[in-house]
């Protein structure tokens, strides 16, 4: 029964193992998969396309107005006809009471001034819709950066489980070496126990490390639109280079580069199209009208018969709110505001910018020297490691030197794992900051 109990324990275990999806990126994998996915971007497209429907109601507003009407009414029939003489024509019978009223209308309006809004309306939304393209274009980069923050992310700490697997391993050679030398009675049974406690340690880190994996996997899933269970590897990425270029430069550059000061050159065009469109308030409408009556009795005829008779009429209207003209001033200055905003605040993103590449330029020295003094350490732990396992094997070196020794070295790898990784965010990160990230 027990063998039984083991065994459906087993096969549940590689069950749940088989059921998880593992799946290896690489960066360049990784970024497309999440700006395929990405949320944002798809909400982004959604906006472009509503402008492009607010565009469509401002090109409806100067076609023709076609408007067709019918209606029927049941008059009284108690109004007795009567009779009028016209001079030099005679008398007619009029006959007022006719039971049956129908009435058919069609009219046409067709608006030919309105002050330009419509057609500057449009020439704003079209620079509106190239601000939502640059506003997409930000949100690529920033969801690169984004995935390639959380990649470095994930294989420094997979990488860190590399070495600790070693470390472990390498820890309990240690104890078995330090085991055997108690039983000879060369060592003590403390010295036993330090090391265990070293492995131990070891093992505790190792748990952080496997949990912030899991962590990191799970949030790089729903990120680039996997299964939530899916077990993401990374691969080793290509070191990037930057050219050694003088920080002025670079501000500079960014200036002309970044897509944040793009959009709001076309929203400062929009605006400009906006202040014009508001001026429009001032101005009369214009439009041609056209009529078409089918009735019965048709009140353009006299005598008013009982039947039914077409007409038609066309001419020119002009409509003017001279009331309009004072609170027309509130949407002038409502425009040229925003306008005022616009300019004040691209203002404030190129200050941002420049702050931005000048502490991304900043990272990267400091990342890069990081990662020679790691290297640096590196070496010297290794020949520390080295003097004292020769010291150790010719019993003349203390366990705690021993063990702080693979401390040292373990703490050094890792040192310039976290280093390089560090290195090539702050790369990005750049290359983000001057609108150039691949």
């Amino acid at each position: 029964m027990k063998k039984f109990s083991s065994y459906i324990t087993c096969l549940l275990l590689i069950t749940s193992l088989s059921a998880q999806e593992i799946k290896r990126l690489t960066l360049k994998e990784a970024i497309e998969l999440s700006v395929k996915n990405s949320k944002q971007l798809q909400l982004d497209s959604l906006k472009i396309q509503a402008l492009e429907f607010k565009k469509k109601q401002a090109q409806n507003a100067m076609i023709p107005v076609l408007g067709v009407s019918t209606s029927y009414a049941r008059l009284s029939n108690n109004i007795p006809p009567f009779e009028i003489t016209i001079p030099g024509m005679g008398s007619f019978a009029i006959q007022t009471n006719f039971p049956n009223q129908y009435n058919n209308r069609v009219s046409l309006q067709q608006p030919i001034f309105q002050g330009l809004r419509n057609w500057n309306t449009i020439k704003a939304i079209d620079q509106q819709k190239l601000a939502a393209g640059m506003d997409t274009e930000k949100d690529v980069q920033d969801n690169k950066l984004n995935i390639v923050q959380a990649y470095y992310n994930l294989y420094k700490l997979q990488q860190a489980k590399t070495l600790l697997d070693a470390n472990i391993a390498q820890t309990q050679v240690r104890v078995d070496d330090i085991t055997k030398f108690k039983n000879a009675g060369l060592m003590l049974n403390n010295d036993v126990m330090r090391a265990e406690l070293q492995k131990t340690n070891l093992l505790v880190t190792k748990a952080d490390v496997e949990s912030a994996i899991s962590i990191t996997s799970y949030n790089m899933s729903i990120f680039l639109g996997l299964k939530p269970d899916t077990k993401i590897e990374v691969e080793s990425p290509d070191p990037i280079e930057l050219a050694a270029t003088p920080i002025d430069a670079l501000v500079s550059n960014s200036m002309v580069d970044r897509v944040e000061l793009k959009a709001q050159q076309f929203r400062s065009k929009a605006a400009n199209y906006a202040v014009k469109a508001s001026h429009s308030a001032y101005m009369p409408t214009i439009s041609a009208v056209g009529n078409g009556v089918y009735s019965n009795p048709n009140q353009r005829f006299f005598p008013m018969q009982d039947k039914f008779k077409a007409t038609w009429d066309v001419g020119v209207s002009l409509s003017w709110n001279i009331m309009q003209l004072y609170t027309a001033r509130a949407v002038v200055g409502e425009a040229k505001n925003q306008k005022a905003q616009l300019a004040q605040l691209t203002e404030q993103i190129k200050d941002g910018i420049s702050i931005e590449v000048n502490s991304n330029y900043e990272a990267v020295k400091v990342a890069q020297l990081k990662i020679d003094l790691a290297n640096k350490a590196i070496t010297q732990a290794k020949e520390n490691k080295r003097i004292l396992d020769n010291r150790f094997e010719s019993q003349v070196a203390l366990i705690s030197d021993v063990l702080e020794a693979d401390q040292l070295l373990l703490q050094a790898q890792t040192n310039l794992l976290n280093a390089q990784a560090d290195a090539a965010i702050a790369q990005y990160k750049l290359q983000r900051s001057l609108g150039t990230i691949k």
